[in-house]
């Protein structure tokens, strides 16, 4: 069993402290040397926009400051990391009401980005109207934020998205577009038992189609086990417990010699703003590794 040495727990600790954006240098800061959630919110905060939403390129492969749904589930992500905390509550509220004034009701969702996104340096990949053949992107992810906090957001529609969306995975999903399976895992977790029960068959299938076994098989960007899972008590584990051991192997040998962990794509566009996109990407990516290896046990002294 391979573990991060001290040496190069060191090397990305350093590069979190010093070349990371704010925002993922706060949260290293918090999930690893007990530093404050107060500072994580004050640098997400920096995102934020006068409608609720979150834009400014938190997601670093979208640059536009404009709101997008993408950003915002981005945003909720973070803040679910300390449900308790007495200042995330107005954030949340804030990010939910912009949810619920862009739903689309022809489309039964979002859109997942904004038309004013095509003014703005991003990844190919991010037209408007991305992902529109693939509904539960990001539509099954934002109905797993509704039910987070439906006491403290009640949305009234939110039973018959639900509905909507278990419907739309059993018969309309083709199971093969990666992100959505994404989104429908979390959207999974947060539900209740019976309604899980209905979708069991077809995420079992989805995953089977989307996330490669076979390291020596991958190139480039695609799904793993570690993509769907940062702790052995994630519900996926079992499905995939004895890949594990090398896909957590792979993952401590893809550590770059700075001490980050890099994206394994480009933008094929915007060439002069993609450097500065994947330094972000860098610290997104290596905070993720650290979290990951860290859960698993497999950093030395830690």
């Amino acid at each position: 069993m391979m573990k991060l040495n001290g040496i190069r727990w060191e090397q990305a600790r350093q590069y979190m402290l010093q070349r990371a954006r704010n925002l993922e240098r706060s949260l290293f800061r918090y999930e690893f040397e007990n530093g404050s959630f107060t500072d994580v919110l004050i640098e997400l905060s920096r995102y934020q926009n006068e409608d609720g939403g979150f834009g400014h390129g938190l997601e670093p492969d979208l640059r536009c400051k404009e709101s997008s749904a993408l950003a915002t589930t981005r945003a909720l992500e973070i803040l679910r990391l300390r449900p308790d905390h007495p200042e995330r509550n107005e954030r949340v509220i804030s990010a939910l009401q912009y949810l619920e004034h862009t739903y689309v009701p022809e489309r039964s969702g979002w859109d997942i980005i904004p038309q004013e996104a095509e003014q703005s340096p991003r990844a190919i990949w991010w037209q408007y109207g991305a992902f529109k053949e693939h509904w539960g992107n990001p539509n099954a992810d934002i109905i797993a934020y509704f039910i987070d906090e439906r006491e403290m957001y009640p949305l009234e529609s939110l039973d018959s998205l639900v509905r909507y969306a278990l419907d739309y995975l059993n018969r309309t999903s083709d199971l093969k577009e990666m992100h959505e399976l994404f989104c429908y895992l979390r959207l999974n977790e947060r539900l209740p038992k019976e309604q899980a029960s209905e979708i069991r068959e077809a995420l079992e299938a989805f995953m089977d189609n989307c996330i490669s076994l076979d390291p020596g098989s991958r190139e480039g960007y695609g799904a793993t086990p570690l993509s769907i899972m940062d702790t052995p008590n994630s519900p996926y584990f079992p499905k995939y417990r004895a890949l594990l051991p090398a896909e957590l192997d792979l993952l401590t040998e893809n550590q770059g010699e700075d001490g980050a962990w890099e994206p394994n794509w480009s933008w094929y566009q915007f060439e002069e703003v993609w450097p500065s996109a994947k330094e972000e990407w860098k610290g997104v990516l290596t905070l993720n590794a650290l979290r990951t290896l860290r859960n698993f046990d497999r950093i030395e002294g830690i």
